[in-house]
């Protein structure tokens, strides 16, 4: 098996790293932030917003790969203040209303652009 690089134009441009590799029937996808993929900016909204787009780019990372949502197997979510973990939870529900992957949650001390969340996964394809 072979690394295959998966990159998205719906999603923010990589800077140092992928989007995403896929190797065999495994999507890595790299930490997603709330920046805006036209303008390449981040965008500081609430916790809300921040998640909705940075889980909506992983869709289309993921889509990218022939994976989904639906087969994501795990998740990481960074969060710069743990206050916000339950406005970040109503979000996160939406995307995965059923039999929602593994996950990891913590609050580190700062990320990139002083944003508020940052999440990466595992999918299967």
């Amino acid at each position: 098996m072979k690394n295959e690089v998966i990159y998205s134009a719906k999603a923010p441009e990589p800077g140092a790293y992928s989007q995403a590799i896929k190797y065999g029937n495994l999507v890595f996808v790299s930490g997603q932030t709330s920046d805006d993929p036209v303008t390449h900016q981040p965008i500081k909204d609430s916790i809300e917003a921040q998640t909705e787009r940075i889980l909506n780019h992983i869709r289309f990372i993921l889509e990218a790969a022939g994976s989904g949502l639906e087969k994501v197997l795990k998740c990481n979510v960074y969060l710069s203040d743990w206050e916000d973990k339950e406005r970040m939870n109503a979000i996160y529900r939406k995307f995965f209303p059923h039999n929602p992957p593994a996950r990891i949650c913590m609050a580190v001390k700062g990320l990139d652009s002083g944003l508020d969340v940052e999440i990466d996964c595992i999918a299967g394809v």
